[in-house]
């Protein structure tokens, strides 16, 4: 629908240049605008189709045939064998949450092959985030089919996790986890995780102690680890609680994984919001406005800015040391900079004419309005966000200090007279 729209917008522009005489030097760039724009937005769709869409979809379909190996693929005849009615449910809740999931990533039938090929290229990650719901509701059913050990060992990785955490949340399931380890509120802080949660690093080949365990060697409450136990606070590890408790802190561990993601999909829905509009209006203005001040071509003005926005977050990609990996949301400034280089170009090139015109800048500054000069200042205008906003504060102190002025000038002198020497109304007489 968008590329429809686009090519519309292109067909009238190409009529309207058809229907007209060719326009003046300085004038509207017309149709050369509306093509550039809707190759920009093409390349755009492609863009995040390639980089962003296509590897998102590829995680998920990864994480769901790691998971369908594991809980799903060649285990029918043991869950027909299985006597635990809990865990035959667990299986068949976990194995129609992974078969929702691949028809939602891999589409079902041919139009829904179809389907899920069309959403790659007008992509808004609803598929990605529904399918990590699912998958993540999977994963929390599998609990139950875990064992005791597989279920301790659980939630001493659980204690590596708490970064998604807030602060208060964090310190609240850290103290739940180390009770039902048995490593107690008094333990001694080891090394810190990669998330920056401290806990004691457990030797290798070793686990909390459980109710089965006795004089294993392993870490319980009596060992190093709990230097203080504390029967009220953390009681003797119960393999029930263990486990409900892993249900638990799953839930919400994968709910702040989810909202997360969905904060990540919603900036990149809304960078491609604001993309729309920067191009429609850049559009906008190549169609109705002559031209810029001085006789300056406002399609050389766009396109320049263009340049200045593409060379700034080049500079940036080049020189920073560390670039985040968060699910291609690096990518949004690189989308939006051309299009507000472009804008801000013509914004900032109006501002600055208005800034020299008032005698605010220095009248030394007025050659740059003219070509050849006026092309370095569009491409600094492009480049710099800062010296745009400057500009603008500029001109804002400046109207707000001839408010003041005006304000504060003496009344005319009709008003003058009338205040020495005429008849004052006199308050009626009741």
């Amino acid at each position: 629908m968008t590329a429809a729209w686009w090519s519309a917008c292109a067909s009238l522009a190409l009529a309207q240049d058809l229907l007209q005489e060719p326009a003046p030097p300085g004038g509207a760039p017309g149709l050369p605008l509306s093509l550039l724009a809707l190759g920009y937005l093409l390349l755009f769709l492609l863009a995040r189709t390639y980089l962003i869409a296509c590897p998102s979809r590829a995680l998920a379909r990864a994480q769901l045939l790691g998971l369908r190996a594991e809980h799903v693929e060649g285990r029918e005849e043991g869950q027909r064998q299985e006597g635990d009615q809990e865990k035959r449910d667990a299986r068949e809740d976990i194995r129609e949450c992974l078969q929702k999931v691949r028809d939602l990533l891999e589409g079902r039938g041919l139009l829904g092959r179809v389907g899920a090929l069309l959403s790659l290229l007008l992509w808004n990650g609803k598929r990605e985030m529904a399918a990590w719901a699912l998958m993540h509701r999977a994963e929390r059913r599998a609990a139950a089919l875990m064992g005791d050990e597989e279920v301790r060992a659980r939630l001493v990785r659980g204690l590596g996790e708490l970064g998604v955490f807030p602060k208060g949340e964090r310190a609240f399931w850290e103290g739940r986890l180390r009770c039902a380890l048995g490593m107690g509120q008094d333990a001694q802080p080891g090394p810190p995780s990669r998330n920056g949660t401290s806990y004691q690093v457990l030797p290798a080949g070793t686990l909390p102690s459980s109710p089965d365990t006795k004089d294993s060697g392993q870490v319980g409450p009596s060992s190093p680890c709990c230097p203080k136990p504390d029967p009220k606070c953390c009681p003797k590890p119960d393999p029930k609680a263990q486990r409900a408790l892993l249900g638990e802190f799953l839930a919400a561990l994968y709910d702040a994984r989810d909202t997360y993601y969905a904060r990540l999909l919603t900036l990149h829905n809304k960078a491609a919001w604001l993309l729309l509009v920067g191009l429609g209006l850049a559009v906008a203005l190549g169609s109705f406005v002559p031209g810029l001040p001085n006789g300056l071509s406002l399609g050389t003005a766009l396109l320049l800015g263009f340049l200045g926005g593409l060379l700034s977050r080049l500079f940036r990609v080049v020189a920073t040391k560390e670039l985040p990996t968060d699910y291609g949301a690096y990518w949004v400034p690189l989308f939006l900079a051309p299009v507000l280089g472009a804008l801000g170009a013509v914004g900032g090139y109006l501002v600055f004419w208005a800034l020299v015109e008032a005698e605010v800048l220095g009248k030394g500054l007025k050659p740059l309005l003219s070509p050849p000069a006026a092309y370095g200042l569009l491409v600094a205008l492009g480049f710099s966000e800062r010296l745009l906003k400057g500009l603008t504060e500029r001109l804002e102190e400046q109207a707000l200090k001839q408010e003041d002025q005006d304000k504060g000038k003496p009344q005319g002198d009709g008003d003058e007279r009338g205040d020495q020497g005429g008849p004052k109304d006199q308050p009626a007489r009741r």
